[in-house]
């Protein structure tokens, strides 16, 4: 018999990939993008064009460069520009339309149940650009358990403002989250490892909400229920989230001070 020593380090995730356990991922990049207009009446939210590429290349990258090849991309608002844009990038990804996303963004995740089956998977949100080594930290710590990535020292105000808040107890296990807490820890990066019992969730508040569920609320219920979430620490690591006018500019200029690339219109 061979015995394989792995030494272990933040890229751990790897081998776990190799061995088959997290290999699913879902963008979600259904939404309209409101508090982004007029940037966003012709054009859908996550193409809009943030240094070297559309903004939801940032998550995408991240995804592939951890390995993650079965991706899935939940469109809506503007679908046909998405798809046909991302399908020359992209040529494997796939897509699934959520013809309800007026609704909440845990409809979006509901609306691939299908694709997700019992499997666990990685969630990423189509307008927040995350590095690869968020994704890896995360595929490296979680221990197949549903996690968030959150940030402990925030410095963009994008990442800050209209930030959704994180408090965990001592175990890491997340007891409350919302964009108004006040006594908070963490800010939410918009990266999760989720599970079936997630999807079973939003099923269940679908049955007492109809389609305004947020993932905010489902996380906070699973807590609620002794389901919680952990947190996965990514603290120091870039990213961004990009809600409003102000913050598309400021993520811009923030990009070309981190990598002296501006927008190719520029």
């Amino acid at each position: 018999m061979i015995v394989y020593i792995v030494v272990l380090s933040r890229r751990t995730f790897i081998d776990r990939n190799l061995r088959g356990l997290i290999l699913k991922a879902i963008v979600l990049a259904a939404g309209y993008g409101k508090r982004l207009h007029p940037l966003t009446v012709t054009t859908p939210k996550s193409l809009l064009e943030m240094g070297s590429g559309p903004m939801i290349s940032y998550p995408i990258n991240a995804l592939l460069a951890a390995g993650i090849t079965d991706i899935i991309v939940v469109v809506g608002y503007k679908s046909d520009d998405l798809v046909a844009s991302l399908k020359k990038l992209y040529p494997a990804i796939r897509f699934c339309l959520n013809d309800q996303y007026d609704g909440d963004n845990a409809i979006s995740i509901y609306a691939v149940r299908s694709y997700v089956k019992d499997d666990p998977f990685i969630l990423v949100m189509g307008d927040h650009m995350i590095s690869p080594q968020i994704v890896e930290i995360l595929l490296s710590n979680s221990n197949n358990q549903r996690s968030l990535c959150v940030d402990s020292a925030p410095t963009n105000p994008s990442q800050v403002n209209d930030g959704t808040k994180v408090i965990a107890d001592s175990m890491g296990q997340i007891i409350d989250i919302g964009k108004s807490l006040e006594n908070w820890q963490f800010i939410d990066t918009g990266v999760f490892l989720m599970d079936r019992e997630v999807i079973d969730t939003i099923k269940y508040l679908k049955t007492q909400q109809g389609t305004k569920v947020s993932i905010s609320e489902v996380v906070k219920y699973m807590a609620d229920i002794r389901k919680p979430f952990k947190i996965c620490d990514v603290t120091g690591e870039f990213w961004a989230d990009v809600d409003t006018v102000e913050d598309y500019y400021s993520v811009r200029k923030l990009l070309k001070l981190r990598t002296g690339i501006s927008n190719s219109r520029e």
